[in-house]
């Protein structure tokens, strides 16, 4: 970005921040942008000086950084316009709480909307709770504590014009005050139709591509995978759930920056597995459900709230009562089917940026409206 001018009748200007550049938050903040920028023009920014985050490479969207002097760099952003300026920020952890205390005073102009895609309080306290040497990497000093993400997201609703939430599911958990609110998912930009490039095998491949965690669901795919030689795994190479062992034929590991669309196409059947019933894996919205509806991939998934809120008649339930063989033979029966129709035809109706920046274009002209 900058994002080239829209039509006059737009009446905002957009600016996106997320807290960290070097994390996969800034997959939320990429995706918000796209949003913002079916409304007007948007620039995205993130703090921190380390390595931008691996998977910004898979957007056309450029971060730009935020350092020690970000205070005259938004004063400058918000001179530069005669649009009002939205100040959309990502997450709300810190240092963003003390950005919005700033923006409320030095541009008061400025509208703030403070976004949430997950519970990371939740997160962060499910994540304490499972070990001591977690306690101590994620002491109450920390700016990813739970505590402390409370305290900032309390920050910034004390000063938010609105809010922006993934998922409705998700908006039960936080307090009641948190408004005017608006749902605006993740998004990726429709890619159309893209012819399949076939597997390098005959066989059903079935996959979940992204960050896996075996202690949170995604052994599963490793348990299919050597009790079933018929279904082949398909991840991306490190994706952590170990290396493939000499026995593991049907594992095809893909080069992890190998674009998303062109992944997929190799995936007969995506495998979403949830196990862990925290508040803050219920209510997130997997990024991986997006990118397979988006490339009419069949979606086996665990029915979360948030899950069955977006994807609705779009995917189908893994019950957790199942046997791995009940589950090999769901894969093997949905990689025949049409359920990837439904799911490429929901995600048109409600996860393109387009899409999405409906629901963000009536919130923010209510804002507008009455001020």
């Amino acid at each position: 970005m900058p994002a080239d001018e829209k039509a006059s009748d737009q009446a905002f200007d957009f600016v996106v921040i997320g807290h960290a550049i070097d994390s996969n938050a800034l997959g939320r903040a990429i995706s918000m942008a796209m949003v913002a920028e079916a409304i007007g023009p948007t620039r995205l920014f993130a703090f921190g000086d380390n390595p931008m985050w691996k998977g910004a490479s898979q957007f056309q969207i450029a971060a730009e950084r935020l350092g020690k002097h970000w205070k005259n760099d938004l004063a400058t952003l918000s001179k530069r316009s005669n649009r009002r300026t939205v100040f959309w920020l990502a997450k709300g952890i810190s240092p963003l709480d003390r950005l919005a205390t700033y923006i409320s005073h030095a541009i008061p102009d400025a509208l703030i909307i403070l976004d949430l895609d997950d519970d990371d309080a939740g997160l962060a306290d499910a994540f304490i709770k499972q070990s001591l040497t977690n306690r101590l990497k994620l002491n109450p000093l920390r700016r990813g504590s739970a505590r402390r993400i409370r305290q900032a997201q309390a920050r910034i609703a004390r000063v938010a014009h609105g809010f922006t939430f993934s998922s409705n599911s998700l908006a039960s958990v936080y307090p009641k005050s948190f408004q005017p609110q608006a749902r605006v998912p993740h998004v990726r930009e429709d890619i159309g139709s893209i012819p399949r490039v076939p597997a390098s095998t005959p066989k059903v491949t079935f996959g979940s591509l992204g960050t896996l965690r075996p202690h949170k669901g995604s052994g599963l795919l490793l348990e299919l995978m050597r009790q079933n030689r018929d279904l082949t795994l398909v991840t991306f190479a490190n994706c952590g759930l170990g290396k493939p062992e000499a026995t593991d034929e049907n594992w095809i590991e893909l080069p992890p920056n190998m674009p998303l669309h062109e992944a997929y196409s190799q995936v007969d059947v995506s495998l979403i597995p949830i196990t862990d019933d925290g508040p803050g894996a219920q209510f997130q919205l997997p990024a991986k459900l997006v990118d397979s509806m988006r490339s009419g991939v069949p979606v086996l998934a665990s029915p979360t709230p948030a899950i069955d809120e977006i994807a609705s008649e779009a995917y189908t339930p893994l019950q957790t009562s199942l046997s791995p063989l009940a589950v090999a033979e769901q894969i093997r029966s949905l990689a025949k089917g049409r359920s990837g129709q439904l799911a490429r035809q929901r995600f048109e109706a409600l996860l393109t940026p387009t899409a999405a920046a409906g629901q963000l274009s009536v919130l923010l002209s209510s804002l507008d409206s009455k001020q």
